[in-house]
């Protein structure tokens, strides 16, 4: 009993630390660059290379591809940018957002302390809006290493524990299961990298599989998806079809790479052992993979899915106009 207490407590706390983590280092980019997101994204989105290009840097940047979308969903509700504008910028989001699980795939847990308390100081001590901006990104930023340094620690502690590591052993390596939970998770959790690191943190623990975790990383692109949706509501059809778009174009993707799962896997730890690095950046490299290879299958296409998506969500409310 006191065993399962501590895996559960572990695995909350650091859940908890993981997720305000990123949501303060978010907070404090947006912050620090108001109005410029939306400027940014209605100058620079002429053509779908462009939308393509500003998606990926900016979502990079603010490390929260929902953000990037729900604004995507907005500029096309106001008239100002098409369906197939945002189609690179969805896109773009989906690369950028990357960032984060390579960030957590990188062993600096060692520094999560240290981090927060120069964030914290940073906020305490200055008066400048943008300077203390910094300074909660940068407590986000240790908040999300300790997170990480938590979750690790239970690892060891969940091993111990027969019952809870047979079934993780047992359903653990399974993709399709994987996907499906990791599709909940994110939609309660409105994280796709908060699930994404968690997952990295039972696949280098030795609790799951390679096939598990990315199973679960496929999950987290499709759940994130919520965001959009719940922005949708209530705006205009080309904004809802925009919304459909990021939500089709993410269960497409998994579905195809369920499909080749296992060639899939191998094409991850092939380029994983070229660049030189080590198992530990598997499902970060996983997640890039996946939606850099989801992009290139969909650009030639693109116009083609524009038509699709404006075939099957096509009638409008009495909000539309």
């Amino acid at each position: 009993m006191k065993t399962l207490f501590i895996i559960l407590y572990n695995f909350f706390a650091g859940t908890i630390c993981l997720i305000f983590g990123l949501n303060q280092i978010t907070c404090g980019l947006e912050r620090a660059n108001t109005g410029l997101l939306k400027k940014i994204l209605e100058k620079y989105t002429g053509n779908i290379i462009t939308s393509f290009i500003a998606g990926t840097i900016i979502t990079a940047l603010v490390q929260s591809s929902a953000a990037v979308t729900v604004i995507t969903v907005s500029l096309v509700n106001a008239g100002l940018m098409s369906l197939y504008q945002a189609m690179g910028i969805i896109y773009g989001a989906n690369i950028g957002t990357t960032i984060t699980a390579q960030l957590m795939s990188i062993n600096l847990t060692k520094y999560a302390l240290p981090v927060l308390i120069t964030g914290l100081v940073i906020r305490a001590i200055s008066r400048k809006k943008n300077i203390r901006n910094i300074g909660i990104t940068i407590t986000g930023l240790g908040l999300l290493f300790l997170g990480i340094n938590i979750l690790h620690s239970g690892v060891p502690i969940l091993k111990k524990n027969p019952v809870i590591f047979n079934i993780f052993s047992k359903y653990g390596c399974n993709p399709y299961i994987g996907l499906i939970v990791g599709m909940i998770a994110t939609m309660l959790v409105q994280s796709s990298s908060a699930t994404v690191g968690l997952t990295i943190v039972l696949f280098n623990g030795g609790i799951i599989g390679l096939e598990g975790a990315i199973g679960l990383t496929l999950g987290d692109n499709i759940g994130t998806c919520i965001s959009a949706q719940i922005a949708s509501i209530g705006t205009s059809l080309p904004a809802r079809q925009t919304a459909w778009a990021h939500t089709i174009y993410n269960i497409i993707g998994s579905i195809i790479a369920l499909i080749f799962i296992s060639p899939f896997t191998r094409l991850v730890e092939y380029i994983t052992n070229f660049i030189g690095q080590d198992s530990t950046h598997l499902v970060a490299n996983a997640h890039t993979i996946f939606n850099i290879l989801s992009a290139l299958l969909f650009f030639p296409f693109t116009r083609y899915f524009v038509y699709f998506i404006e075939w099957i969500v096509h009638v409008p409310d009495k909000n539309s106009h």
